[in-house]
């Protein structure tokens, strides 16, 4: 089993530095400095003559050097007419909350649940991640459960920076710096299966088997892996078994396509045999396929599907439910920094965190034909290929390398207005001698509840309450303790 390999473009900024075992000498104890040099002056003869290990030498920014210092060494330096400042170096943020490409192309800044104000209000959806574990205590992540199957001692911590990432671009928070998540806020559940030593398709299983027992906390899970080298050596129905188990208890599961340039079937065109990739081709797995969001063309390693599944989800894609953003993607990182990967990995959280949404509006599944309806509302709802592609971007060698390689037109997973329940009173009758009704409060919808003794002509309606739907959808009662006299009820919903 392996990991989609990812593009790493670079580690953007770290907001945290981490922790030491402070030294049993005070005086002793080392900090990191930086030392700038007046610009003539000698930097390595400087280093020799201070016997400093350097971390960092400039020579164009400025001359001079970081390293690690003790008091002593300060102040020597600090007297050489050489050294123009000896300054303790410090921790940098990112100034502001960034927005990656991804969210932007999914039209997300424009959804009402997501809102992305800058005010940290989460999805109340838990997501597991099938990974190499994830940053526990990465400041940009809501991580709630971790736990580790590979045996290699990280206990769930991530120790590569893929389940990070993944995470992030999942749920990232809306808090006002680093980046910020498709759903944010999620509660993440890592769950370490790929490790640095030990990363089977047994340690996948062990995961979905630990899945399970949490089934009444998890609601969504994104596995962005796949078969190594040679699919063939897959136990596909060992697989099989345990990924439909885990969709069987009402978890959607969503799993990357994979980065191979292959569609997902295998060349015999037949699902079920080992030639399949897995898990993305299992009936019962949400396959995603990645696109590049600044300029609409597919990834070209996405792997790709030209027959449907054997399954009652019917997709443009045939085997593929959705296209996602996957190129270069910016997203959370190990050491609690920020990084900008692509691939498939990328793609597949990109859906996980879309069906979290539709989850925290509608409810979570409770069996397999409901996982299914959610994908179908899902891939119905999204931005048809002839919209975000509009010459229908099919694949030819000469003409257009950059198309669609199967030619079945996947649509880009995109929220929608209209997988969002309407505002319709559940309920309503006497309760305790005042009046009470129910309606379905969705997050980042604001609810009025309003009456009038007759029904008026004009606008002569009442305010009786206002509320605010907040991390997932919840049956909400709101009570009318004047009962005396006949009135008239309505509800309205705005966005916030």
């Amino acid at each position: 089993m392996k990991l989609f390999p990812p593009v790493v473009l670079g580690v953007l900024c770290c907001l945290a530095g981490s922790t030491g075992i402070a030294a049993a000498n005070p005086a002793a104890a080392k900090i990191s400095y930086i030392i700038t040099l007046r610009p003539q002056a000698d930097q390595d003869g400087c280093a020799r003559a201070y016997t400093v290990k350097r971390q960092h030498s400039f020579r164009h920014a400025l001359n001079g050097f970081t390293a690690d210092l003790d008091a002593a060494t300060v102040e020597r330096l600090r007297r050489d007419p050489q050294v123009l400042a000896v300054e303790p170096d410090a921790e940098v943020k990112l100034c502001d909350q960034t927005i990656p490409t991804g969210i932007l192309r999914m039209n997300l800044t424009n959804f009402p649940m997501t809102r992305l104000t800058g005010t940290d209000r989460r999805i109340g959806v838990g997501v597991a991640l099938l990974d190499t574990g994830i940053q526990t205590n990465h400041p940009d992540l809501n991580v709630v459960q971790w736990v580790d199957f590979t045996g290699d001692g990280n206990g769930g911590n991530d120790w590569n920076g893929h389940g990070t990432h993944v995470a992030g671009i999942i749920g990232a928070l809306d808090n006002g710096y680093g980046v910020v998540g498709v759903a944010p806020g999620v509660r993440l559940w890592a769950v370490q299966t790929v490790g640095p030593v030990h990363h089977n398709w047994s340690t996948f299983i062990a995961g979905c088997d630990y899945i399970i027992t949490n089934a009444d906390k998890i609601q969504v899970v994104n596995a962005s892996l796949e078969g190594s080298s040679n699919p063939i050596n897959a136990p596909y129905t060992a697989i099989h078994t345990a990924v439909s188990n885990v969709v069987a208890q009402g978890i959607v599961f969503v799993a990357a396509a994979g980065n191979d340039e292959y569609p997902i079937e295998g060349p015999d065109g037949i699902y079920g045999t080992d030639d399949d990739i897995l898990p993305a081709a299992l009936p019962e797995v949400m396959a995603v396929s990645a696109m590049n969001p600044t300029n609409d063309v597919f990834w070209g390693p996405s792997n790709y599907s030209f027959v449907p599944k054997p399954c009652p989800v019917i997709s443009p894609g045939a085997g593929i439910d959705l296209a996602a953003p996957g190129a270069n993607i910016l997203s959370t990182y190990i050491n609690s920094g920020y990084a900008m990967l692509s691939g498939t990995s990328m793609s597949s959280p990109q859906a996980a965190g879309l069906v979290a949404l539709y989850i925290a509006a509608n409810g979570r599944a409770h069996n397999l034909p409901n996982t299914f309806a959610i994908r179908q509302a899902i891939i119905n709802y999204s931005q048809p290929q002839s919209q975000w592609q509009p010459n229908g971007n099919p694949y030819n060698a000469t003409h257009n390398p950059t198309g669609d390689l199967d030619k079945n037109p996947e649509p880009l997973a995109t929220p929608s207005e209209g997988w969002v329940p309407n505002p319709d009173i559940l309920g309503a009758g006497i309760t305790n001698g005042a009046f009470t009704l129910q309606f379905a409060a969705v997050p980042g919808y604001s609810y009025a509840v309003q009456f009038a003794p007759t029904l008026p002509r004009s606008n002569q309606w009442s305010q009786l309450t206002t509320l605010t739907g907040t991390g997932s959808v919840t049956t909400v009662s709101v009570t009318d303790p004047a009962t005396n006299s006949s009135r008239y009820y309505r509800l309205s919903r705005t966005s916030e």
